[in-house]
């Protein structure tokens, strides 16, 4: 294949699986999108045929052989424990063989090197769930505080603003806090004639995570037209969000005092202006040298380039 490295990058996550097939060139040789590859939200046999589809229709959109494949990386959120990597390195082994590198990390390491080509800063997520993670390439020494799921620890994500804002709307209901307009737009965006129907809206089959976590948007919303209890969900999400920064940085950076970057992703962070300007000012007031980095990336890409760099790394 003209010399050059070929590797497979995978994101994924808890609803689809992004693949990727790409040289050290830079060049994508195809793509594609395949179902939840994600052992927490899929089955087994789902997520082998899931990560089969991706081999087989990477390389052979791009008439590449398998034994010409340098690499892949498999990102997915809480791939990083031992249980789940032992479970997909099997699986992806049954469909490339013994010989073929593969590697198996959280989704936080592709989105750091998607944006900034590096494993070494802090990355801070604000989707469905959060986590902060931090890396130190001089050191080898790895961190992270918060994303220990929405039952235990989601501080700052989607989910916990959702779910903050059905909270408000049972208080206001019941005249702890005065009247919010997130009672309106939660009552319209669920097609529900009044709050106590709230109950049965969230023990529903199918109404988890993910959709409280989609209410998030109206927060974001209500706060901009100034509803007291939306700005109050913004406030407190936002410094609990920052707070997970500080003791990521102290464990790494804070014998040097190092500036490092601070990437922000997740669509709460990245395109919620209003949550993001709050998080800023939140790390600002500890007073890190940070220097916040906001992109649009492809975490699938970022998957790539970290199977590249750990192929360089062993040169």
């Amino acid at each position: 294949m003209d010399g050059k490295r070929i590797v497979i990058g995978v994101d994924g996550g808890a609803t689809k699986t992004n693949a990727v097939l790409y040289d050290d060139k830079e060049n994508i040789l195809a793509r594609g999108k395949f179902p939840s590859s994600n052992p927490h939200s899929a089955s087994e046999d789902h997520v082998r045929n899931a990560l089969h589809s991706a081999v087989d229709e990477l390389l052979g959109e791009a008439n590449v052989p398998l034994e010409a494949l340098d690499g892949i990386c498999l990102g997915m959120a809480g791939a990083d424990r031992p249980a789940d990597k032992t479970f997909l390195e099997k699986i992806i082994r049954e469909r490339v063989g013994k010989e073929i590198p593969v590697i198996i990390v959280n989704d936080a390491i592709i989105a750091q090197v998607a944006v900034a080509g590096r494993l070494h800063g802090i990355l801070v997520i604000s989707g469905t769930g959060s986590i902060c993670y931090g890396f130190n390439e001089k050191t080898g020494k790895r961190t992270r505080a918060g994303g220990w799921g929405h039952l235990l620890d989601d501080e700052g994500s989607g989910y916990m603003m959702g779910l903050s804002a059905l909270q408000q709307v049972l208080r206001a209901y019941d005249g702890l806090i005065p009247p919010t307009s997130l009672t309106q737009a939660v009552m319209e965006e669920l097609k529900l004639n009044d709050p106590t129907d709230l109950v049965g809206w969230t023990y529903m089959q199918g109404n988890g995570k993910m959709e409280i976590a989609d209410l998030s948007k109206l927060v974001e919303r209500e706060a901009e037209k100034g509803d007291a209890a939306a700005l109050g969900i913004l406030d407190r999400q936002a410094a609990d969000l920052s707070a997970l920064v500080k003791p990521v940085y102290e464990r790494l950076f804070g014998d040097t005092g190092e500036k490092v970057s601070l990437v922000l992703w997740g669509g709460n962070l990245v395109r919620g202006l209003p949550y993001r300007e709050r998080f800023i000012k939140g790390v600002e007031a500890h007073g890190l040298p940070l220097e916040p980095i906001v992109k649009e990336a492809e975490a699938v890409l970022g998957a790539a380039k970290h199977m590249l760099n750990e192929l360089d790394a062993k040169k």
